[in-house]
């Protein structure tokens, strides 16, 4: 069920959820907007935390870390994290409910390659929850260099127009492979992008890049950010560019696939045509999400099917 945020119905599990909850996976820094609510247990990553609280972000109350691979039960629950590959930290959540039916929280992963962070991983299941919002639109995702051609010649269009170019990302690691390709002095990006980038390139083997931090965006700027933050104040006329990233159609079938589901539930990135795709491998697909309110995991997989 869709409640700002996915619940597992009739557990105490919401996966990136955002108000207080008993049992809250988060599965990575970005898939939360800033929050001063109280929430209840945080599930996540070391890492996660860490650049949730650099970023603002974390939540009050308590929170029970857990590693990769690393099964454990929560009451009747049997759960664990895996690699999705987008971020530092970045998980995928595994759960096994007592009628047996075993469910992915996938979150946003990313078919991505880098050697920034551990590769996307899939496990076994018959149904998933996941975000592809670049699915509809990208039967295959787009190089970071083709994104950079793309970047400067939006950019070159923004100074003839004399307004700002606000480019919207989802991922720090597409970010970070991006930047370096820019070859720009120095980078404009949300104050929360600068800060969690300062965090990741103190970890080893993250590039060094100049940033800077801004709350708006003025003409001339290229600005750097989060697509799950408020945009920046700006003038009118301002050129908007999200990022591809996630998964693209194509990944999103293999994903699918690979874990053996026979139902998906997106969070984003539902059309019928990703619909279709999914189908002609027996794969049911559905939205789930606002204004949507679907019964998720409340029937037995038998029904579901």
């Amino acid at each position: 069920m869709w409640r700002q945020g996915v619940h597992i119905t009739g557990s105490a599990l919401w996966c990136d959820a955002l108000r207080a909850t008993e049992l809250c996976f988060v599965s990575s820094a970005l898939a939360l907007g800033k929050s001063r609510k109280r929430a209840g247990t945080l599930l996540c990553t070391q890492t996660t935390l860490q650049l949730l609280t650099e970023m603002g972000r974390a939540p009050q109350g308590p929170q029970l870390l857990s590693p990769l691979r690393r099964p454990f039960f929560w009451g009747t629950l049997r759960l664990e994290l895996f690699a999705s590959g987008s971020d530092p930290g970045s998980a995928s959540l595994w759960v096994k409910l007592p009628s047996e039916e075993r469910v992915i929280y996938a979150g946003m992963p990313s078919e991505r390659s880098s050697s920034l962070v551990e590769p996307l991983q899939v496990r076994q299941a018959e149904s998933l929850v996941i975000a592809a919002p670049s699915a509809p639109t990208h039967v295959e995702l787009p190089s970071t260099e083709q994104l950079a051609q793309q970047i400067v010649s939006s950019l070159s269009e923004a100074s003839l127009l004399g307004v700002p170019l606000v480019v919207r990302c989802s991922s720090l690691m597409t970010l970070l492979e991006l930047l370096p390709q820019l070859k720009l002095p120095c980078v404009k990006l949300s104050v929360e992008l600068h800060r969690a980038l300062g965090f990741c390139q103190a970890l080893p083997g993250f590039p060094t890049i100049q940033t800077a931090s801004t709350r708006s965006a003025k003409p001339g700027d290229l600005v750097f950010w989060p697509t799950s933050s408020p945009l920046p104040k700006r003038p009118d006329g301002t050129m908007l560019l999200t990022l591809p990233d996630g998964l693209s159609l194509s990944g999103l079938v293999r994903y699918a696939r690979e874990s053996g589901v026979r139902h998906v539930y997106l969070t984003a990135g539902y059309h019928p045509t990703v619909a279709a795709k999914l189908a002609a491998h027996k794969i049911v697909a559905e939205p789930i999400g606002p204004p949507e309110q679907l019964g998720l995991f409340a029937q037995s997989l038998s029904s579901l099917l």
